[in-house]
């Protein structure tokens, strides 16, 4: 076994041997100057005693003297060791640069496996900075500020909550000390802007007058909401525009503070512009900002404001000065127990509590967002990208050195230390990560901010996307490569022995088990198959998402809806309106048919009013329910929703009074497992009179996409315990092969024909509703699988160069083998077995590793196991073409040797 020998040890003790000898010096010195003037004092007739006495005395104090001396030296022998040390650098930055210039395919697979590591790096940790770590952007003292939660006992289910009620604010502004102020917010929708043709569609959020106050959030114009504005019951109607729809909408106007928008059919008047950098608490696109009071009674009622149990708002709270969380924390909960007693709550109880947590809205007392952890993940995806980059180029850096061996060999033989020698390899492993590194800066200032949105792009982000804290992140990524890639090639060249190599013939030079290229192939396979499998699992994961049977024709169904009742059409000019849009919408190409749904529609909310089975107890559904739906004769078949038994309502049934009902699935099981229940009598609404069931509907996904399916009662628009129920939105049905985004503005043109004063018609496919909720599956599908090609490609490069170094390094022995006999198939499969050695044991090595980190990942994959085999075998034979693609050159290149020439080669 080959001994390493580690220099350095007697040059970090030379310091403190440095001022030992220092000190001796100076002392003699000293002496010699004491003992020359006493020598003189005694010539001029001095005794010994006296002279030397008088001599100390005119010298001064010794030990100041000796401190100040030293100190002179101590400082002219660091700047001398600088001096030498950065010439030295130099130097070896001179030769490094010289030696990577002559190979510029080393330069290139090196420093684009580090870039693309470092970059990784740095654009994912931008993400998790901006989502876990940083508070929105603009907000004063954001520590100071914490989101209020509730937690609460449903059913004996305890649930933490951020909606609460406004008598709740009320109460905490009331009664906690330790808040300076308390602010709500909630309702984010989009509003109509304008009317007709030119309306458009804007999102608007409610706040409460202090909000802006007590963020700390300073208008860029105007000023934000005065408390009289938010007054109770009615504010005024005024407004807070944000800083881009300044830009957009407005085109940057100057007299912005002052002009009127109509929202909803009420004017409102800007009164400031938020903040560039201001974004909301939670960073989504907001466009506008009134005061909660100015619309909650038209959305809540006359009693929005004490109503107990109206959920809708969302508070936040800034501590007093002195205050700590836990004295606040305590302080709300009173005053939220003293509310349950006094409306004698039957759901929550006296152990409900009030939690308070940070501002950043993706770190919550219920965890992380979906979105959070696999953003998360996603880091730790791109750290294993960079260690595979920097076991790539260590690997290459390797094969160099051992090339390299009699010339460490010679400069060791003319004196050149191990030490120095480490510096001047480490020195090529930092130019290269430099280059990387620069590299690296400059795709991640260009693409991070493309990256974020096109991942994230319901999240608004800060425009200076490569801030100080990335650059840290990427000095470290840096420094990382240059200890990662770099140490084992000096190590490699600081254990040279100089008599063996200088004795040695070029083959034996470059000979050599490799242990430590195997061991690095092995990790960069082990790590290849962890993010193949990961890759894996989400894309599965995804497309058992999309492909789910949710009862609804996600691609080819659209929603129209039409706020028409907030702007003062009565419920007869609705009907008509509504009626008028069902006879155009059906007559565009492509449409198939069209159909008004009321109360309810797929995705929205349910009522959950009434039902029973007369003679039958009521079944504990899961999910709750059963719930209810008003929809037309033409329901099913315009959302893809076949009807199972029975049959579909007629058109007399949805015109004309009929008791008739329709169930789904999930609740014929519930009520009627193994039997026929058309026919069958139930009592819908609190109706006292009985409904027949005359049809069985497949199930349709009311909210999301992931969860199980909600018991439903179908009944028509005529049913008489429902009659006159507005209509709430459109659905429209797109034939096969049409093309939804092609429809969508022509049905929007016509609906915004219908009136002169009609609000913005939004028109949107199923398929852009649910977007949202397959964003977490999304994510890690596409950065999973974009960093598992990374890996792969970075790996089989790997292997190919370590492949084309082993046979140049065995030339002379390949020579030898087809000398005596040796066939080439016997040659390629010396080449296959050295390559499948380090991927065969990465592959077991990385699968290993998947399956103990499967736990994890678990909760995040939708219908398969963390440890599906198909996975794992696809992983590993992905690997495995790699791995063969990346041998064959190599072997190609073993069987073209001519034996006489290696034979004779040195």
């Amino acid at each position: 076994m080959r001994e390493i020998r580690i220099p350095g040890i007697k040059r970090v003790l030379r310091i403190s041997w440095s001022d030992r000898a220092m000190r001796r010096e100076i002392s003699e010195e000293i002496a010699f100057h004491i003992e020359a003037r006493t020598e003189e004092l005694i010539g001029q007739g001095m005794s010994r005693h006296d002279a030397r006495q008088r001599a100390e005395t005119e010298y001064g104090d010794l030990r100041v003297s000796e401190r100040e001396i030293l100190d002179v030296d101590r400082r002219r022998h660091g700047h001398e060791r600088r001096e030498e040390l950065m010439r030295s650098l130099a130097d070896d930055l001179r030769f490094a640069a010289r030696g990577v210039a002559r190979r510029p395919a080393l330069l290139a697979v090196t420093t684009l496996a580090l870039s693309v590591g470092i970059a990784a790096n740095a654009i994912m940790f931008g993400i998790v900075d901006q989502l876990l770590l940083q508070p929105p952007a603009g907000v004063a003292r954001p520590d100071r500020v914490k989101r209020v939660f509730f937690r609460d006992h449903y059913k004996g289910q305890p649930s933490v909550q951020p909606i609460t009620t406004y008598p709740v604010v009320t109460a905490l502004r009331e009664h906690v000390p330790a808040f300076s102020e308390v602010a709500a917010f909630g309702f984010k929708n989009d509003w109509s802007l304008g009317t007709g043709a030119a309306a458009r569609s804007v999102t608007v959020q409610l706040v409460s007058g202090n909000y802006f106050r007590l963020l700390g959030v300073s208008p860029e114009r105007g000023r934000s909401f005065t408390d009289d504005e938010d007054r109770i019951p009615k504010g005024e109607l005024v407004a807070m525009v944000s800083h881009d729809f300044w830009k957009g909408a407005l085109a940057s106007a100057s007299d912005v503070v002052g002009r009127t928008l109509r929202l909803q059919g009420k004017v409102f008047t800007i009164v400031g512009v938020a903040p560039k950098e201001f974004a909301g608490v939670d960073r989504n696109r907001v466009d506008i900002w009134i005061p909660i009071a100015s619309v909650a009674s038209e959305l809540l009622g006359e009693t929005w404001y004490n109503k107990p149990n109206n959920w809708w708002a969302t508070i936040i709270g800034r501590l007093s000065d002195g205050a700590t969380p836990e004295v606040a924390a305590d302080q709300a909960t009173s005053a939220y127990r003293g509310l349950i007693r006094e409306w004698k709550d039957q759901v929550r109880d006296s152990t409900s509590s009030v939690v308070l947590s940070t501002l950043i809205g993706t770190r919550t007392p219920n965890g992380l967002s979906a979105e959070s952890k696999v953003s998360l993940w996603l880091m730790g995806v791109s750290a294993i990208v960079l260690l595979i980059a920097c076991a790539n180029v260590a690997n290459l850096l390797i094969a160099r050195t051992v090339q390299r061996r009699r010339e460490i060999a010679v400069r060791l033989a003319l004196g050149v230390s191990r030490g120095r020698l480490m510096r001047l390899l480490m020195t090529e492993a930092g130019l290269l990560a430099a280059i990387a590194a620069a590299i690296a800066v400059a795709v991640t200032y260009v693409a991070s901010g493309l990256v974020q949105k096109v991942l994230l792009p319901t999240i608004v982000w800060r425009d200076n996307v490569f801030d100080g804290r990335v650059l840290a992140i990427t000095v470290f990524a840096t420094v990382t490569c240059i200890l990662l890639a770099g140490l084992a090639p000096a190590l490699e060249g600081a254990a040279t022995r100089v008599a063996d190599n200088l004795k040695a013939t070029a083959r034996q030079v470059a000979g050599g088990r490799g242990r430590v290229r195997f061991a690095l192939m092995t990790m960069q396979a082990g790590l290849s198959v962890v993010l193949l499998i990961g890759a894996g699992l989400f894309v599965v994961s995804l497309r058992n998402v999309v492909t789910r049977d949710v009862g609804l024709d996600r691609d080819r169904v659209l929603q129209v809806t039409m706020p028409l009742h907030r702007f003062g059409f009565d419920t007869t000019q609705v009907e008509d309106i509504y009626r008028r849009a069902i006879e155009r919408t059906r007559v565009i190409p492509g449409v198939v048919s069209a159909t008004i749904a009321r109360m309810s529609v797929p995705y929205g909310n349910l009522n959950a009013s009434g039902f029973k089975v007369p003679g039958v107890e009521p079944v504990e559904l899961k999910g709750g329910g059963p719930y209810n739906a008003i929809v037309g004769a033409d329901f099913f078949e315009t959302v893809g929703a076949p009807v199972l038994r029975g049959r579909s309502f007629t058109v007399a049934e949805s015109r004309s009074p009929a008791r008739v009902a329709i169930i789904n699935e999930s609740l014929a099981n519930a009520y009627w497992p193994g039997a026929d229940p058309v026919g069958h009598c139930v009592k819908v609404f609190r109706d006292s009179t009985c409904s027949t069931i005359v049809g069985v509907v497949h199930n349709v996904m009311q909210f999301g996409v992931v969860e199980d399916f909600k018991a439903i009662v179908y009944v028509p628009p005529s049913h008489p315990a429902v009659h006159g129920a507005p209509p709430l939105a459109m659905l429209v049905r797109v034939s096969r092969g049409g093309d939804p985004a092609a429809i969508v503005p022509l049905v929007r043109r016509e609906m915004q024909r219908l009136n002169a004063n009609m609000p913005y018609v939004e028109v949107r496919p199923y398929s852009e509703l649910v977007a949202s909720q397959l964003q977490p599956w999304r994510l890690g599908a596409s950065m999973f699988t974009l960093f598992g090609v990374i890996a792969l490609v970075i790996a089989a490069v790997g292997l190919y160069s370590v492949m084309s170094f082993w046979v140049l390094q065995r030339t002379h022995e390949i020579g030898v083998r087809v000398a005596l006999g040796a066939q080439r198939a016997d040659v390629v499969r010396l080449v296959a077995w050295e390559s499948s050695r380090p991927v065969f044991a990465g592959l077991l090595l990385g699968a290993a590793a998947a399956a103990l980190a499967s736990r994890w990942i678990g909760p995040l994959l939708y219908e398969i196991s963390p440890r599906s085999p198909l996975v794992y075998v696809g992983a590993t034979l992905a690997l495995a073409l790699a791995a063969v693609a990346a041998s064959v050159i190599p072997a190609r290149r073993s069987v073209a040797i001519d034996p006489a020439l290696a034979m004779r080669a040195d």
